[in-house]
């Protein structure tokens, strides 16, 4: 139980490491296949943007006077997610319940996040913060599969521009407030975990891909804080941590879990190439989002699975569903939208079984995303080359 006594009790709770380590549900072992669900992008229930009289009159009256404006003011105001949020929150609430489908008939026994857990500006260990962790995660995923399925997390870019006290409150608090939110034992937003059957292993190494994206060292990023700064110093900890992790583990299955992407239809993050190299050493597989819809890119003898899908989908950021190139082989997305839906990975000692599963999206004025049996899956593909 933690009693704070004040604002400075609360800064010193999140700064030091936490002495007791939560005991998070963990993905059932010994099986000869395990199903996992993989997704991101999903928190919008609960955000309320920024009044627009702020927006678009007092905050450049501030910034006009001198006056710095908080970043999260800032991207509270972003129009185009002010613009999104009806449409979004529907969205998050209706794929949540087919993703819950999904996940029934295919029994998942855990989920795999790709980060942007809490649009728009994050959540911190305050009363609103813990208000949208109820009414975005809590209550959005338990009811029926998610109820005692745990759920190994990672961070994006909207769940560090509250800085630190963000990144605490996710990696450091939440694991103890719901036993499914599980951030490893250690507190900090790199961490790693293994899933095992009967007779394989599978090493996942998860990364704060905000670290690594010089564009968000420029002082006009909202996503420019003490926390960004800090840890773009120290890339190399994530980086030596990849590498020791892959060298040490004899799973048969690797994989980088992170939020940003490498391969792209809209934006190649090219800085996180130090990773990627690791990965491709390692024959591993790397999963991502921030592009909100699902994809599959294969480069370099390496599968990128993009599964950005759980909640406001973008056409663009598949490319409209036009590949670029022979290195995608996947896109959902149309001239309307881009797909809601979920990527699952049955797990095994011969094989890793991916499919994507895309959500029919029919409304009272049309169906913007046609498909015609969307318990079956849009596509798929199978890994058998193991990791080294």
């Amino acid at each position: 139980m933690f009693v704070l006594a004040s604002a400075a009790a609360s800064s010193l709770l999140l700064a030091i490491s936490v002495s007791a380590a939560p005991k998070s549900l963990v993905a059932p072992q010994g099986a000869e296949v395990l199903t996992v669900a993989v997704f991101g992008d999903y928190g919008w229930t609960g955000w309320i943007p920024a009044p627009d009289h702020f927006c678009l009159e007092v905050m450049a009256d501030l910034k006009a006077a001198g006056i710095t404006v908080p970043n999260e003011l800032v991207n509270d105001c972003d129009p185009g997610d002010k613009a999104y949020i009806n449409n979004a929150t529907a969205l998050q609430t209706d794929t949540a319940n087919y993703i819950g489908q999904v996940c029934t008939m295919k029994n998942c026994s855990a989920i795999i996040s790709v980060g942007d857990n809490f649009y728009d500006s994050g959540v911190d260990f305050t009363t609103g913060g813990i208000l949208r962790f109820e009414e975005a995660w809590v209550n959005m995923y338990a009811q029926g599969v998610f109820r005692d399925m745990p759920w190994y997390q990672c961070l994006g870019n909207h769940d560090v521009v509250k800085g630190q006290a963000g990144v605490d409150f996710e990696t450091k608090i939440l694991p103890y407030y719901d036993d499914r939110w599980n951030f490893g034992t250690s507190g900090l937003p790199y961490w790693t975990y293994h899933l095992v059957g009967s007779n394989w292993t599978a090493t996942f190494v998860v990364v704060d891909s905000d670290c690594f994206l010089s564009s968000y060292q420029k002082n006009t990023s909202v996503y420019y804080n003490e926390y960004t700064i800090g840890c773009h110093k120290n890339t190399s900890v994530q980086v030596d941590f990849l590498n020791q992790t892959f060298s040490n583990s004899k799973a048969d299955w690797k994989f980088l879990q992170l939020h940003h992407p490498y391969m792209s239809s809209a934006t190649n993050q090219t800085d996180l190439a130090p990773l990627i190299q690791i990965v491709e050493a390692h024959k591993g597989i790397v999963l991502n989002g921030h592009d909100h819809c699902l994809g599959h890119y294969y480069n370099n003898n390496t599968n990128f699975i993009l599964s950005g899908a759980a909640g406001y989908p973008q056409g663009g950021d598949c490319n409209n569903g036009i590949p670029l190139g022979p290195f995608t082989k996947f896109l959902a997305a149309n001239n309307n939208t881009g797909a809601n839906g979920l990527v699952t990975m049955d797990i095994s000692s011969t094989s890793v079984n991916v499919e994507y599963y895309v959500r029919d999206m029919l409304f009272i004025n049309g169906d913007l995303y046609p498909v015609a049996h969307d318990l079956m899956p849009s596509y798929k593909f199978q890994i058998t080359q193991k990791s080294i």
